[in-house]
């Protein structure tokens, strides 16, 4: 099915909507994530160009979140995750259109994890968050999931996949999930998205989530990092300049594919 971004943006904030109603009904903390955050204060919605939705959840809420998720969504809607879909590429779970495969439709639910303060085991803990999640992709392979790397992190995956055949994708799963719980996320000063495409960037001060600043986005109320302000200068600098016309103009038509 043919898609314009206009009309995936409207699929995917009736998600949001939904995903925000359930999460306030259950009491589960949740922050729009990022571009979605900015997108909530410069634009009051979705960037106009930008078809990605994320919302990050912290990671011992994740579970709960998922499960509820399961139960509550509107029929029309499904979450997509290891857990549940044994082809599925990612280490974090997708909200997606029923019917749809959630390659290109849908919205990410990061988890957001805490961290050492220490820098050097800041920098190893991303490494290693960041190489396992590539593996699981490539242990995953399929027509459906396709991924764009840099040659030379290609052919090392590559290598690191024939090393790892004997390897389950559910060990890496679990050494995934482990990794992420090895700091109480209640106890740190520090948390990261492990699955964030910022790498060491995604680090941050807990405190800047905060309890979360309810805003408006398309109508509706969402919760994004308390101290936006902070959050937002640190991902983008001075966010509420647009970037040039020649980074606006990304696909217009997008192909949704079916399961």
């Amino acid at each position: 099915m043919k898609m314009t971004i206009t009309e995936m943006q409207a699929i995917e904030t009736e998600m949001v909507k939904e995903v925000v109603e359930i999460c306030e009904r259950n009491n589960i903390t949740y922050f729009l994530h990022c571009g979605s955050a900015l997108g909530a204060i410069r634009h009051q919605g979705p960037i106009p160009w930008d078809p990605d939705v994320d919302i990050i959840v912290p990671n011992n809420e994740i579970d709960n979140f998922c499960a509820t998720m399961r139960r509550e969504l509107p029929e029309k809607y499904y979450l997509d995750y290891y857990v549940t879909n044994k082809s599925y590429p990612c280490l974090f779970p997708r909200i997606g259109l029923r019917g749809y495969s959630t390659y290109i439709l849908h919205i990410d639910i990061f988890r957001l994890v805490g961290i050492s303060s220490d820098k050097s085991k800041q920098i190893k803990f991303t490494k290693i968050v960041k190489y396992l999640s590539l593996m699981h992709f490539y242990k995953m392979q399929s027509e459906k999931y396709h991924g764009t790397f840099k040659l030379k992190e290609g052919m090392i995956l590559k290598i690191i996949k024939l090393c790892l055949l004997p390897i389950s994708k559910r060990i890496i799963e679990k050494m995934f999930e482990e990794y992420c719980k090895q700091y109480s996320f209640d106890k740190t000063e520090y948390v990261t998205n492990p699955n964030g495409h910022y790498g060491l960037k995604n680090i941050l001060k807990k405190s800047l989530y905060g309890k979360g600043a309810e805003v408006k986005y398309a109508g509706f109320t969402v919760k994004i990092p308390e101290h936006y302000d902070a959050y937002l200068k640190h991902y983008y600098g001075d966010y509420m300049q647009l970037p040039p016309t020649e980074k606006r103009n990304i696909k217009q038509i997008y192909l949704i594919g079916e399961l």
